[in-house]
């Protein structure tokens, strides 16, 4: 009997982990641009991350999602092998589900610097990574502390948190450093559909063409494009939206500079509005060639 229940364990832990990587890199995949940037771009926008975060999750995340009672309880009498899938996704279709709840407790659990010790796992909703997780996956040395002689995992010993790390990592493998809440991102792209970021460039794209492409008598109205990427911008999950007005920044002609700075005016009533609500892409904006003339160029 235990042996059949860890057997459908296994199963149930292999169905959720190639469902949440599958869907997280795809949607990831959508996001990043297919042309050359002119500088460089977010973390979620950059394969080198997707290709880093993959890991992530299957070492840092996953086990403490795994490890929560009430995602084990999922795993019930379900025939995994064969039809668990199709049973996970309605799971997963539940807004506030024992596995999203995890996924997001695993993150926040991980995400600043914290003490560690051999005192610090005493009760079980304390999570407690592998030793030697970060320094795995970072190629980070420890550090010992003078004040106390502790390192990673020793007795009053400080562990980075991922911020830390990823902010470190970003220089090295070419995306800009991520603010603090941009956690939120990372627990939200489990819950983000593929087929709506899918659905939402598509439409952006057929707009810029029908826009400024089509022969006159056929093209739409001028705007139809902005007023498109506003429309996905604040109708899909936090940030995503921003990330795809700056994909269609680097990705389609006519979203030039002169456009994004229109863009960025017309969304936000001042610089520092801007810059906070859409950071990534005023970061990006400054960046970009400045092919208006002069008469029309402007700035934030």
């Amino acid at each position: 009997m235990a042996a059949n229940e860890n057997e459908r364990f296994d199963q149930f832990a292999a169905v959720l982990s190639t469902e949440l990587l599958e869907r997280t890199k795809k949607s990831m995949e959508l996001l990043a641009p297919e042309l050359q940037p002119c500088s460089i771009l977010p973390f979620i926008q950059t394969p080198s991350f997707v290709e880093f975060y993959q890991e992530l999750v299957r070492v840092g995340i996953l086990p403490v999602v795994l490890s929560r009672r009430p995602v084990r309880a999922i795993v019930g009498d379900v025939d995994w092998a064969r039809e668990g899938r199709e049973y996970l996704l309605t799971v997963l279709d539940d807004r506030s589900n024992a596995i999203f709840t995890a996924w997001e407790y695993a993150w926040d659990s991980l995400w600043d610097e914290r003490k560690v010790g051999q005192d610090s796992g005493g009760g079980g909703n304390q999570v407690k990574p592998k030793k030697g997780f970060f320094s795995a996956l970072f190629s980070r040395k420890r550090e010992e502390k003078t004040d106390n002689g502790g390192g990673e995992g020793g007795e009053g010993g400080v562990m980075a948190g991922l911020h830390t790390m990823l902010t470190e990592l970003a220089e090295k493998r070419g995306f800009l450093p991520l603010f603090h809440d941009d956690v939120r991102i990372l627990k939200a792209l489990p819950r983000l559909k593929p087929g709506r970021v899918a659905q939402a460039w598509k439409e952006i794209s057929q707009y810029h063409h029908q826009e400024f492409y089509l022969p006159e008598p056929e093209q739409a109205k001028p705007g139809v494009t902005s007023d498109c990427l506003q429309k996905w911008h604040y109708n899909l999950p936090d940030k995503i939206g921003e990330f795809l007005v700056l994909k269609a920044a680097v990705d389609l002609e006519h979203v030039n500079k002169a456009f994004i700075g229109k863009y960025i005016r017309q969304s936000a009533r001042t610089q520092e509005e801007a810059e906070k609500g859409m950071p990534y892409l005023s970061i990006y904006w400054k960046s970009m060639r400045n092919t208006a003339p002069v008469a029309e160029r402007h700035t934030l």
